[in-house]
């Protein structure tokens, strides 16, 4: 159950002790990863997604950026290989899509920040006593987001102090949930750390460490509980074989559920 908090303070729910010590595993969330091609001296960033059923490697554009669905078993090098080959695709197909989607909103367009599935109204305003200050400085109030600014609002800098405070408010409530579903999983609370790709929700390294999306903070308190006990399970199972959806099952039965509805999230959570 989520506690409750008072609107001006962090957002730190209930947090009981952990119990058994955790079994380091690798993993990441729904088998995506993050990679990096460098093309003609620019760096691509590409979602590696692998699938039990899929038999060969297939390169794909859409919303989410570039796509390379892979086999589950086939190997770095296979990998690398076919990223080679499919270098003409990409020079030609690459800034077509790019010149055709739809930019990021600029932050002095929007009026509304997301924080745990709810939207927050936001102000910007500019204080003259506040000299030569260089970060906006944010602060929540309600159901506003007040960012007082020096001198004339600087969009890049509106944006990094937003995205800053935000990934300040991340770190305990991540920590919070993982203290209070691990005993729950069977393991002891990882490392908690942020992380801030686009796409990959949650990670968990061969030393036990998790990595969480800060960006998971604007969406449903229940989304944030499903990613977290994903990784926790991973501490135990890492594969997304039957094991393993025992052990996400156990804790958090609507796993399915929620997997849909983080889908359908994925591009509201990316704006920022």
């Amino acid at each position: 159950m989520i506690a409750t908090h008072h609107p001006r303070k962090r957002l730190i729910p209930d947090t009981p002790p952990s119990t058994r010590p955790l079994c380091a595993r690798v993993t990441h969330l729904d088998t995506d990863q993050i990679g990096v091609l460098d093309l003609d001296g620019q760096p691509v960033e590409y979602i590696l997604r692998r699938s039990l059923r899929r038999t060969r490697a297939m390169l794909s554009l859409s919303d989410r950026g570039l796509v390379l669905a892979a086999p589950v078993r086939m190997s770095t090098r296979a990998i690398d290989a076919f990223i080679e080959l499919s270098r003409p695709w990409l020079r030609r197909h690459l800034p077509r899509w790019r010149a055709n989607s739809a930019p990021a909103p600029e932050l002095s367009a929007l009026q509304r920040v997301l924080l745990l599935g709810e939207p927050l109204d936001i102000d910007v305003v500019v204080d003259d006593s506040a000299g030569r200050q260089r970060s906006p400085k944010v602060m929540r109030d309600g159901q506003r987001v007040n960012i007082r600014t020096a001198g004339a609002a600087d969009p890049v800098l509106i944006r990094g102090a937003l995205r800053a405070w935000m990934q300040a408010e991340a770190l305990p409530w991540f920590e919070a949930r993982a203290q209070h579903f691990a005993p729950q999983v069977g393991v002891q609370k990882p490392p908690i750390r942020l992380t801030n790709a686009r796409t990959l929700w949650g990670s968990c390294t061969p030393a036990g460490l998790v990595r969480l999306n800060w960006r998971l903070l604007q969406a449903p308190p229940r989304l944030i509980d499903y990613v977290v006990v994903h990784e926790l399970a991973h501490l135990i199972e890492a594969n997304h074989s039957p094991r393993f959806w025992t052990v996400v099952a156990r804790t958090f039965p609507a796993h399915r559920e929620a997997r849909r509805e983080l889908t359908d999230w994925q591009r509201r959570l990316a704006a920022l």
